[in-house]
């Protein structure tokens, strides 16, 4: 069993063994100390009006390039800020290349700049503790700087070149990718990342701009060029809007900031790009994603929405958020938490964007269990906004929540700027927000109900189920209006599908005949045909004082069994399920797990030349190489389940003797280097196999070497019936 996987599961065991001796139980002085109350009734307090405020106002000017640029001094603290936005986004990039956007977001500030190499660009900043940061996002992009006022004249010239002339180094460029890359290959870790995002794929569709993710195929074929290209077509200066605030003089900021940007030339054809209309319809369906790790559901359902913020019913809509889910007063809480007890936690929102439609989304987190109920219940509350007005204690609530909150929108010179600038950016009213304050004023509750039944459609919402299938206690065919229930593919691909089918290049074609040929050397130099016979395998192992028993069946079925000071731990799979047996009961393993257990089989010697026929391997020569005065032949190996890995076969024998492979640590996310040593080579019923195996991992906090060494080796031996299910008492391998 994977050690990472097993050091997993034996972690969660000690914390919960832990948790249930937590119990905290007040001692007796404080049981019997009289809690003072007050005499008088809470419920008449009374409450000022609320007090007006002025809202600073920005200076606004206006380059000859078309950069818009706002000022607002504050001499409270000794600092200048700047936040340039943006008009780019994913949104915008190439289907082909998802992740170019974020990609280049991040290298604009990593890579450099045309004067200053990464390093020197982050030592100057370091030493006057100053910050550059640069972002680019779904349908904008950012650019950010603070620095002591005493340094603006240095930090200023710095900024202005991130935005301007970024140099993208081709390492940054790289590490990037590899970053990009590492998230995708974790992103199905957690159950909420995976609502929000399959849920927007089920709103818009898999190839909408709005939904699409980056997939390891689409960031390899990112090249340097690619980020330059992106950033010559739409970072320029009637593309930016810049705000600055801070202890400074506007008129000599202004000069500052004409000598940075005022050379800075936009192409004269050059329009700022507007973001494309989603499209989007609404529909009724049921999706599943299947989750075996979890013990609760994501759930979210909605439909696409109607209306921007421009929209008159824009301030009733507002009103019919918070009436539904305004925190502890909404409809949801009240209803679905407080009263039925289905949630752990439960919201929802109609969102409206700026210039195009945003979407209606209600969210719950319940137990596997309670799944459907917990679904249901928020759809009731949902139709309940159509059919019932909110009472005026409800509507009063919901308008003191949002005007007593307003004076926030307001409590930094980053937000008031920053809002100032997407106003401008949108082409709204600088007083948009109080103008909204005044109509939400006016809302009266038959607005709200005329606002929920426009705008809510409960019967054409789409709903998402992110859970443990085994666990729930009603079927999920029960929300839907046909009994049909989508279930999801998440997994994550290696290439396009496009070109999984695509011929393979001469070169390629040579290389995988070439390892073909290097893997029938290494069969024949370890038995040759005697493989072909083999049909079972047992093994018992000792590594590090823990003895584990590994049993497998070709081709696809095994056993393992490893006793621990915390109980016996048991895994196994009949060919089509890998169930898993703790000390905690027994279980579906979740896919990674499965992924890796499977793929540590993979890099078993026998097992891999008894398997070389399998379609779903493949193998390429990768030439020679010298390894501590060793020299080897060396293929790439990619099996169907699990990492990819390096084998070393020696040159003159052609037997296998290292392998090596990156991973993820599934605990930490660290990236490990594993390499393996195979020594002790033993004839076994006609084949020759490593008795000793070294792992060395390899971290960026140091090493950790673990030798593991076999005990026996029985092949073709006589198997229990039920070996391969958890519901037999066998155990062991071999009948008696």
């Amino acid at each position: 069993m994977d050690r990472l996987f097993l050091s997993r599961i034996l972690s969660v065991a000690a914390l919960g063994l832990a948790l249930l001796g937590l119990g905290v139980v007040p001692s007796a002085s404080a049981q019997e100390t009289d809690i003072q109350t007050a005499d008088y009734d809470v419920t008449e307090l009374t409450y000022p009006d609320l007090r007006d405020f002025e809202v600073p106002e920005p200076e606004r000017i206006e380059l000859d390039n078309g950069m818009t640029v706002f000022l607002l001094e504050d001499p409270e603290l000794p600092q200048v800020n700047a936040s340039a936005q943006i008009g780019v986004g994913s949104v915008y990039e190439p289907a082909e290349k998802r992740g170019l956007a974020s990609i280049t977001g991040t290298v604009m500030r990593t890579g450099g700049t045309e004067s200053m190499a990464p390093d020197s660009l982050n030592t100057v900043l370091e030493n006057i503790a100053a910050t550059v940061e640069t972002n680019i996002g779904e349908t904008s992009g950012s650019a950010y700087m603070s620095t002591l006022a005493d340094h603006v004249d240095t930090v200023l010239p710095v900024f202005a070149e991130v935005l301007r002339r970024p140099a993208f180094a081709e390492d940054r460029v790289q590490q990037a990718k590899s970053q990009v890359q590492s998230g995708i290959t974790r992103r199905n870790d957690n159950a909420s990342s995976i609502v929000g995002r399959e849920f927007d794929k089920v709103l818009y569709g898999d190839d909408s701009p709005y939904a699409r993710t980056p997939e390891l195929y689409t960031v390899d074929r990112i090249e340097r060029q690619d980020l330059v290209d992106f950033h010559d077509q739409y970072v320029h200066p009637n593309n930016v809007i810049l705000s600055v605030w801070g202890d400074f003089d506007a008129d000599q900021m202004e000069q500052k900031l004409r000598r940075q940007f005022g050379d800075w030339e936009a192409p004269t054809d050059f329009e700022p790009p507007t973001p494309p209309e989603p499209d989007a319809e609404r529909a009724h369906s049921v999706n599943f994603v299947q989750k075996s790790d979890v013990n609760q559901s994501n759930i979210r359902m909605g439909h696409p929405g109607e209306l921007t913020r421009q929209s008159d019913d824009y301030a009733s809509v507002q009103m019919m958020n918070e009436v539904l889910s305004g925190g502890f007063s909404g409809r949801l809480f009240q209803q679905v938490r407080r009263e039925k007890g289905l949630a752990y936690s439960v919201g929802g929102v109609y969102t409206a964007g700026y210039n195009r439609p945003g979407r209606f989304y209600a969210s719950v987190a319940s137990q596997s269990a309670s799944t459907v109920e917990a679904t249901n219940a928020v759809m009731t509350e949902v139709k309940r906004m159509r059919d019932e007005p909110p009472t005026q204690e409800e509507l009063g609530l919901a308008k003191d929540s949002y005007l007593n909150s307003f004076v926030f929108n307001f409590d930094s010179e980053r937000e008031i700027l920053g809002r100032r600038a997407t106003y401008e950016y949108y082409d709204y009213p600088a007083d948009f927000l109080q103008r909204t304050r005044a109509a939400i004023e006016e809302v009266t509750p038959d607005d709200v109900l005329s606002a929920a039944q426009t705008y809510l459609h409960p019967d054409e919402s789409h709903i998402l189920i992110v859970g443990n299938g085994d666990q729930f206690s009603k079927d999920l065919s029960t929300l839907s209006q046909d009994g049909t229930v989508d279930t999801l593919d998440i997994s994550i691909p290696r290439e396009s599908p496009s070109e999984e089918q695509a011929d393979m290049t001469a070169a390629e074609e040579e290389a995988a005949m070439a390892g073909q040929q290097l893997m029938a050397n290494a069969k024949e130099a370890l038995g040759g045909s005697a493989f072909d016979q083999i049909q079972n395998m047992r093994v018992v192992t000792e590594q590090q004082g823990t003895e584990s028993t590994l049993v497998v069946r070709l081709p696809n079925q095994l056993r393992t069994e490893v006793s621990t000071a915390m109980g016996n731990i048991t895994v196994v799979n009949d060919g089509e399920t890998m169930k898993m047996k703790t000390p905690q009961g027994t279980r579906t393993a979740p896919p990674s797990a499965r992924g890796q257990i499977m793929g540590q089989l993979w890099r078993s010697l026998p097992y891999l030349m008894a398997s070389l026929d399998h379609e779903g391997l493949t193998v390429a020569a990768e030439g020679e190489t010298t390894v501590d005065g060793t020299r080897y032949r060396v293929a790439d190996v990619q099996p169907p389940a699990g990492s990819e890995y390096t084998l070393y076969l020696h040159a003159e024998t052609m037997r296998p003797e290292r392998l090596t492979l990156e991973q993820t640590n599934p605990q930490t996310g660290q990236q490990v280097s594993v390499t393996q040593t195979f020594t002790d080579f033993r004839e076994v019923s006609g084949v020759r196999l490593p008795f000793t195996t070294e792992t060395i991992q390899s971290t960026g906090d140091g090493e950790n070497t673990v030798t593991a060494n076999i005990q026996s080796l029985d092949i073709n031996t006589d198997l229990k019936e039920g070996l391969f299910t958890l519901d037999s008492s066998a155990s062991g391998g071999a009948s008696q």
